[in-house]
């Protein structure tokens, strides 16, 4: 595999001339034309995909549809002419432009709905000449996943953009048949057309867009998330290949004590299976049109997705899909009993824990039977059956023993309880460990002989699950990966199945290296990996959307930087290393950032063996200083486990314009990435 430097941006962060207010799909002719003066071999994007009011772009309402917020409305046929005849479209494109060009961050729920105003007006004035538009027509004709697209977007703005599951039960539950019947409905022809010429026009300007990235020489890597937002159209349409009742997440951690609950419905992998992977494919065979390479989204969820019962409002209750599980007898054989077994997988509250929120046992007692049934006449108590889930928990009318505030705290506790259980039973005498099994209630209560029997089943559990999920991932990928001639890349990070490395090797996906990351977690002082030892099937980074960028890691984690420094600094010769020895010498990781520090990352970072060395655009511009944001926040992309109009609306500072004019900056990228590129494959 050739060795390759690259850009990674979000669509929307690019600035040019001609898009002013947010990037678009036409801005990426500028971005090639400069990075291929700057040795740039790849450009890399964050999904482009409709997200409908959510700025997240790993939201997306469709697998399909592109977002409309990226359409270049200049370039839209209607537009000159509309523009010089139409004073009040004109006014108010010249408003919007005036309102957002100069913004550090763009404002996506303005420059989102202020665009689809005008894009909304241009297709007034050329909705007229749709019907004898026989490219139009042929490109509709070839979209198999348009009428459903567009009779959704239709419901969409019906329903004021509440969610598919509170629509009415006619639209809710909705057929195949009847979405063509809609489609096909002359009286809705104009609304629904709308969209369809949205995403004509959306196609036709990002394949424009691709070619010319193409015909400069330069890999287009596009982002494929790997889950659909429990409110997308494919959700509503295609509802037997997702699994309603499960939310994909992410198992507890150090960062995240509760796990991370996405929201997102789990695949009915067996549905897709069933019919070839259909929809998989045709996912693939969209993007092909636009991409040369793709980043598959949190791979490890194609081997086993953490998935969490609907309910739930943390992941503390999850389970793996596909997963292996211990039986009852396997139990019995064990040593448990039947009340050991109820034991482990059953919740067993004591009636005093509720002390700090009650005065009386009476009251006490009255609260409990509210959630529980009494064991016996015994101060302990188990769930009732009705209580499964926290939102089950949180339904609970409890306005008879006081205020909300009192109300909310016992709440909690029941929730708390609820979770506090070594064994999860999935079915009917069918078990799985919590994942937090070591820190419960029953697990703890058990003798050293106890645990290490329950600790030998589930190590039996664990082989068969990497079977498992081994079997599944090569199913998919047997049929996914060679579907097309685009090279796949995993976004591995974090996992740690034994089955995973293997397997992206067999398939010839690259795996992702983060360079801040990749140390040695086990060994004294985690010292870093060398670069040396990076394996050539590798994307390597300096950092990801979810990251902070390397000036705000030099400044948050500077015992992070310094062990960097140590690591891959130059060694001094023996005599210098005499002369310093009883004086140490100074620190470049002691210093605030600057562009010499980014130059030391950058380069260093540059001698990986990774074939794919591709860095945010943030991280090479910090090469200068002018194009700094005053602001170091401003220069992240996202902030994980946070909901706020920050999050993904980062802009570049300066126009790629500006870029492609300094020689300084322009001829300094060139260097590393050459420094990195000419280096034999290894």
């Amino acid at each position: 595999m050739s060795r390759l430097s690259g850009i990674a941006v979000p669509l929307g962060a690019l600035r040019t001339a001609d898009s002013p207010v947010i990037g678009e799909f036409s801005s990426l002719e500028s971005l090639a034309r400069w990075a291929k003066k700057a040795g740039i071999g790849i450009i890399q994007l964050l999904p482009v995909l409709d997200t409908g009011t959510q700025s997240s772009p790993y939201s997306s309402l469709s697998a399909f549809a592109l977002h409309p917020m990226y359409i270049s409305l200049a370039q839209i046929p209607a537009f000159k002419n509309l523009y010089k005849r139409n004073k009040n479209f004109a006014a108010y494109y010249d408003s919007f432009v005036k309102q957002h060009k100069d913004a550090v961050r763009f404002d996506y729920e303005s420059v989102n709905l202020q665009k689809h105003y005008l894009l909304e007006s241009l297709y007034r004035a050329e909705s007229l000449s749709l019907d004898g538009n026989k490219e139009f027509a042929a490109w509709v004709k070839k979209q198999d996943w348009l009428p459903a697209y567009c009779v959704y977007k239709c419901l969409k703005n019906a329903y004021m953009q509440s969610t598919w599951k509170g629509w009415g039960t006619k639209d809710r539950k909705i057929t195949a048949q009847e979405i063509d019947r809609r489609w096909k409905d002359k009286s809705l022809h104009d609304d629904l057309y709308f969209f369809a010429w949205e995403q004509f026009i959306a196609y036709q300007q990002f394949a424009q867009a691709a070619d010319a990235v193409r015909k400069a020489g330069i890999i287009l890597k596009g982002d494929l998330p790997i889950l659909m937002n429990d409110d997308s159209c494919d959700a509503w349409c295609h509802p037997e290949l997702f699994n309603q009742k499960l939310r994909a997440g992410s198992p507890p951690d150090g960062s995240n004590p509760t796990g991370q609950n996405w929201g997102f419905p789990t695949y009915n992998w067996k549905k897709h299976a069933a019919d070839g992977f259909a929809w998989w494919k045709l996912r693939l065979k969209t993007a092909s049109q636009f991409y040369d390479a793709y980043r598959l989204d949190h791979i490890l969820g194609f081997f086993r997705i953490w998935a969490v019962p609907e309910g739930e409002n943390t992941a503390e209750l999850g389970h793996t899909e596909p997963y292996a599980t211990l039986s009852r007898k396997d139990l019995e054989d064990a040593g448990f009993d039947k009340g050991r077994i109820r034991w482990l997988s059953e919740p067993h509250l004591n009636t005093e824990r509720l002390d700090p929120f009650v005065q009386s046992r009476e009251e006490a007692h009255a609260i409990f039977r509210k959630f529980c049934t009494q064991i016996g006449n015994e101060e302990l108590w188990l769930f009732k059956d009705d209580i499964q889930t926290a939102r089950d928990v949180y339904a609970v009318d409890l306005h008879a023993f006081g205020s909300d505030a009192k109300a909310n705290q016992i709440k909690d506790f029941f929730c708390r309880r609820l979770k506090n259980r070594t064994l999860i039973e999935l079915s009917s005498d069918k078990y799985v460990p919590s994942w937090l099994y070591q820190g419960t209630k029953a697990w703890q209560s058990l003798n050293d002989d106890e645990k290490n029997r329950l600790h030998a089943i589930f190590a039996k559990v664990n082989d068969k699950n990497e079977k498992l999920w081994q079997k599944q991932a090569e199913e998919i990928f047997d049929a996914l990966i060679p579907y097309t001639k685009m090279i796949p890349c995993g976004e591995d990070l974090g996992a740690h199945l034994a089955c995973l490395s293997p397997t992206m090797e067999k398939y010839g996906i690259l795996h992702l290296n983060v360079v801040r990351w990749t140390r040695d977690w086990g060994a004294d002082g985690q010292p870093y990996i060398p670069f040396e030892n990076y394996c050539p099937l590798d994307v390597t980074t300096t950092s990801v959307h979810d990251s902070t960028t390397i000036r705000q890691w030099w400044s948050e984690e500077r015992e992070s930087a310094r062990a960097f420094e140590k690591a891959f600094a130059p060694k001094p010769k023996a005599k210098k290393a005499a002369a310093t020895t009883a004086k140490e010498k100074p620190m470049l990781a002691d210093e605030d950032f600057s562009p010499k520090a980014a130059a030391f990352v950058l380069e260093k970072s540059a001698q990986t063996a990774g074939a794919w060395f591709i860095n945010p655009l943030q991280d090479w511009l910090s090469l200068d200083k002018k194009y700094w944001q005053k602001d170091e926040q401003n220069e992240r992309v996202n902030i994980p486990g946070s909901v706020s109009p920050f999050n993904w609306t980062y802009r570049m500072s300066v126009p790629i314009e500006t870029l492609a004019k300094d020689e300084k900056i322009t001829t300094k990228i060139r260097e590393i990435a050459h420094a990195h590129d000419k280096e034999k494959s290894r």
